[in-house]
């Protein structure tokens, strides 16, 4: 729409998380797409966050937390969750039927990781309600089924359930809920279709890619002295596959003393990532061939990860709904291996980077190999298609484009 003026649009944005406080790379892209909104297409945010963030002026410390599963379980989540909605429930709901009122549009990011009165509230405004759907979670159970979960072994907790039970015996399902959304917007195909039996009876649809700002992640010279070094990028969980990158890397390393792998990861941070540390202690193979970065801060991610090696390497093994480490490593001229799952192949294919199967033993360490005896004008020309791809489909401005065209057309 360059050269367009554009009708301002008020827009209510609604997220579990907000940046500078953000849990992972969907929370980092709701701020980036919703600054580009506001900064190309004249949309006025306003943003409710779960997370009390009184370092960012954009952010309405409204909301409480979210729900997630994982650390602390559902018993746990759900205490705490349980009694700050019993002590504020009417408040939220006010709150956010007040502000929706004053807006053109509602935009709820992944209404399932939000507390039921969140987001259900605004569905029975006269504003129209937009969703944007980018995480994947199978297991997760229906944020209004939680309340069912005892909370304490005693009679104040007891209590607690009981009036819930009251608060949500009238409330409709979120199954019946969800498809009221006046659109859908979905990070990939893939989510598309695992959300299909949700959002059977809405018409209104529109896959978006995740996009990042390239010039944040500028193309590097690929040269045959970084081939062998290769990286990893992601939180220490085992759903993240480091375990199957530490192996691919020891069989290389074995054959090849040059062969390096940077791992930019909090291992400190999860049992699971205490468990790698240790082993790469306790390894000398990979002890000597392994550089432990910790965190970086994405603003030095370009810097001290991307420009230092040649191949990301991305062996998540669970369904990865549209990676933002992936575009990144390609926008950089990085050759990126990464596994067939989720949403990963529909950026990631035979002329953008290689594909494994993370369900086949030593596969990785296969494409690995293969990458390896490739010929360098090979891995160039795969490399420019890849970082050609994201400048083309995968930029912040092209989605906030999207996002912006699709929503206004159904207003």
């Amino acid at each position: 729409m360059e050269g367009v003026l554009l009708k301002p649009i008020r827009c209510l944005a609604i997220s579990n998380s907000y940046p500078p406080y953000h849990a992972g790379g969907y929370e980092l892209g709701a701020c980036n797409i919703l600054e580009h909104l506001a900064d190309s297409c004249a949309w006025k945010n306003t943003v409710l966050s779960a997370v009390r963030n009184e370092k960012s002026p954009k952010t309405d410390p409204l909301m409480l937390t979210g729900f997630f599963p994982g650390k602390l379980g559902p018993e746990v989540e759900s205490w705490r969750t349980k009694r700050a909605i019993l002590k504020n429930h009417e408040h939220i709901v006010r709150g956010i039927q007040s502000k929706a009122s004053e807006a053109d549009v509602v935009f709820v990011f992944n209404p399932r990781r939000l507390i039921y009165p969140q987001w259900t509230s605004v569905l029975a405004s006269e504003t129209p309600v937009f969703v944007f759907v980018s995480d994947h979670w199978p297991n997760h159970p229906l944020s209004s089924d939680i309340f069912h979960f005892k909370s304490k072994k005693d009679g104040q907790g007891e209590l607690r359930d009981r009036k819930l039970q009251e608060l949500y015996s009238t409330a409709p399902k979120e199954s019946e809920l969800l498809p009221q959304f006046r659109g859908a917007i979905f990070g990939s195909r893939f989510l598309q279709k695992e959300q299909a039996h949700v959002f059977a009876s809405n018409q209104n649809q529109q896959v978006v890619h995740w996009g990042i700002n390239s010039d944040q992640f500028p193309q590097v010279p690929h040269t045959n002295e970084k081939r062998k070094i290769f990286g990893f990028c992601g939180r220490p969980e085992k759903e993240k596959g480091l375990d199957l990158a530490l192996a691919a890397i020891r069989e290389l390393a074995m054959d090849d003393a040059d062969v390096r792998l940077l791992v930019a990861s909090d291992l400190k941070a999860s049992s699971h990532g205490r468990a790698i540390f240790k082993q790469i202690q306790n390894d000398s193979v990979l002890k000597n061939c392994i550089t432990l970065l910790g965190q970086v801060p994405h603003a030095d991610l370009h810097k001290m990860f991307y420009s230092q090696i040649g191949t990301l390497l991305f062996p998540s093994i669970w369904q990865e709904p549209f990676a933002l480490t992936v575009l990144e490593a390609m926008s950089s001229g990085i050759l990126v291996i990464a596994s067939s799952t989720g949403g990963t192949p529909e950026v990631v294919e035979s002329t953008t980077g290689f594909l494994f199967d993370p369900t086949v033993s030593g596969d990785l360490t296969r494409v690995c190999r293969i990458s390896q005896a490739a010929e360098s004008v090979d891995i160039q020309r795969i490399v420019e298609a890849g970082a050609q791809r994201i400048r083309e489909f995968h930029t912040l401005p092209i989605m906030a484009s999207r996002v912006d065209e699709f929503i206004r057309a159904h207003l």
